[in-house]
C-alpha cells in the first residue's frame, strides 16, 4: 500500500522518543523507509532532498534526527548542530542558484510536527524582494 506525503503520519517510533503524533521526518525518512536523496548527514542531523518537490527548483528539508516538535522547543546545543547543516547546505545552494531561501513553520502553519528547515531556491518561491 503506498502512502503520499500529504497523509499524517503517526510516529510512536524509538526516532520519536514514544511520542505519539504526526510525524513523517521520524516514521518514514529518518529510519530509511522511503528513498531520500541525502545532501548532509551528521550523527544528529539529517538534510535532504523530498522524493515529491516542494517548492523551488532546489529544495532541501533539514530535520533533527531526535524528535524535536517545533523550533520553540528545540535545545541550543542541538539548534547549534542544526543551524551548522542549514548554513552548510544554504552555502551549497547560493554558490548554484545565487541565492535561496530558509524558512520554518510555527503553530498552526507547521503541517508536521517534527521540527523541519527548508532550504529552497529558484523558481516557484515568494518573493520578498524584485530580482536585480
Amino acid at each position: 500500500m503506498s502512502r503520499s506525503l500529504t497523509e499524517d503520519f503517526w510516529c510512536g517510533s524509538p526516532y520519536c522518543g514514544g511520542v505519539i503524533e504526526p510525524d513523517w521526518y521520524c516514521t518514514e525518512v529518518i529510519p530509511r523507509l522511503i528513498d531520500v536523496d541525502v545532501v548532509v548527514e551528521t550523527d544528529h542531523v539529517l538534510a535532504f532532498r523530498p522524493p515529491i518537490p516542494g517548492f523551488g527548483t532546489e529544495h532541501v528539508i533539514v530535520v533533527p534526527k531526535e524528535h524535536v516538535r517545533f523550533l520553540l522547543e528545540l535545545e541550543p546545543d542541538l539548534g547549534a548542530q542544526l543551524l551548522t547543516v542549514v548554513q552548510e547546505v544554504a552555502e551549497q545552494v547560493v554558490a548554484e542558484y545565487g541565492g535561496c531561501q530558509v524558512l520554518t513553520n510555527l503553530g498552526d502553519e507547521q503541517h508536521n510536527r517534527h521540527l523541519h528547515l527548508h532550504v529552497a531556491a529558484g523558481a516557484g518561491l515568494a518573493r520578498f524582494i524584485s530580482p536585480r
